[in-house]
């Protein structure tokens, strides 16, 4: 009997607003990161209200598929659990962004200045 075990992956969306990477000297692995704003969960402990940044350790392709030259933009990634060595040595089981789905980018509404609509005829009011 042979079973498929499926990868343990879920879809994130995500309200990004900065992405970074540096690469490790001793190995050379690329290490990057993605950071967003989250909503902080009502009843959580603490008095914190509002929206916390939170970051998410990521592939380094994942990067390149992020384009924030015009601002924070909202993207939907896959992700992964995946066992992480931190700079200490300790190993952790961590979501891992692992591709960005492309759809189309959801920014911000910004309420652009408003003219008074001309009269259609021509005559000043």
């Amino acid at each position: 009997m042979q079973f498929a075990i499926p990868a343990a992956t879920s879809i994130t969306s995500l309200f990004v607003i900065k992405t970074d990477f540096y690469t490790n000297k001793d190995t050379g692995e690329v290490r990057a990161s993605v950071q967003a704003l989250s909503p902080i969960p009502e009843g959580a402990q603490g008095n914190g209200k509002g929206y916390e940044v939170t970051e998410y350790a990521a592939d380094a392709s994942v990067l390149d598929a992020i384009d924030l030259s015009n601002g924070p933009a909202a993207y939907k990634f896959e992700s992964q659990i995946r066992p992480i060595r931190n700079s200490y040595g300790k190993t952790t089981n961590t979501q891992v962004l692992t591709k960005a789905l492309v759809e189309q980018v959801q920014r911000p509404q910004t309420a652009a200045p408003s003219k008074p609509a001309a009269p259609a005829d021509g005559t000043k009011a």
